[in-house]
C-alpha cells in the first residue's frame, strides 16, 4: 500500500515540470550561412516543385528537387528585407520542428569563391545548407517568411508551386 502514494507523488510531480516552451529560441542562422548571404552581391531564388524526386544527382534540379523557375536578386534593399524576414524567423522558432520536407524555395548564392544552396521547406520549419554541394548544418525558420518570398518570385512572373494543404 505505500507504493500508491509514491505514485501519486510521482505523477504529480510528472505534470508540474516544465513543458515544452512555446517562447522564442532567438537562435540564429549559422555564422558562416549568415556572412554568405549578407556579403553575397547577388542571390538566386528558386521555386521548387516540393514532390520528392527520384534523381537528386540530376544537375537541372536543386538538390533533388525540380526547379521550376528561378530569379536573379540584385537589389540590396530586396535581399536585406529577405534575410531579415529569414533571421526574425529563426530567432521566433520556439524549437518545432516538423518531420516532414516539402521544400517550395531554394537560395543559391556565391561568396569567397564558395557556392552556398539552401533548401528551405516553410512549411516544415527546416532549412538545408549546402556549401558546394557538401551538407552542412541547418537552421529553423517558421513559415512567416514565405509571403515576402512568393511576392519576390511572383513579380519577377517565376511559377510558384501549389500552395500546402491545410
Amino acid at each position: 500500500m505505500r507504493v500508491y502514494p509514491l505514485i501519486l507523488i510521482l505523477l504529480l510531480m510528472g505534470c508540474t515540470s516544465d513543458r515544452l516552451s512555446m517562447e522564442p529560441s532567438g537562435d540564429k542562422i549559422p555564422a558562416d550561412a549568415a556572412a554568405a548571404l549578407n556579403e553575397a552581391p547577388e542571390w538566386e531564388l528558386f521555386s521548387l516543385n516540393p514532390c520528392i524526386e527520384e534523381d537528386p544527382d540530376d544537375a537541372s534540379r536543386f538538390h533533388g528537387w525540380k526547379i521550376l523557375g528561378s530569379t536573379q536578386i540584385t537589389d540590396t534593399t530586396t535581399r536585406q528585407k529577405l534575410m531579415q524576414s529569414l533571421e526574425e524567423s529563426v530567432a521566433a522558432n520556439p524549437g518545432i520542428v516538423a518531420a516532414c520536407f516539402s521544400p517550395r524555395h531554394g537560395l543559391r548564392v556565391k561568396y569567397k569563391d564558395q557556392q552556398h544552396d539552401f533548401v528551405i521547406c516553410f512549411e516544415c520549419y527546416h532549412a538545408i545548407w549546402y556549401t558546394d554541394d557538401q551538407r552542412r548544418e541547418g537552421f529553423n525558420p517558421t513559415d512567416a517568411p514565405t509571403d515576402a518570398f512568393n511576392h519576390v518570385l511572383k513579380t519577377a512572373e517565376v511559377p510558384l508551386p501549389e500552395p500546402p494543404a491545410i
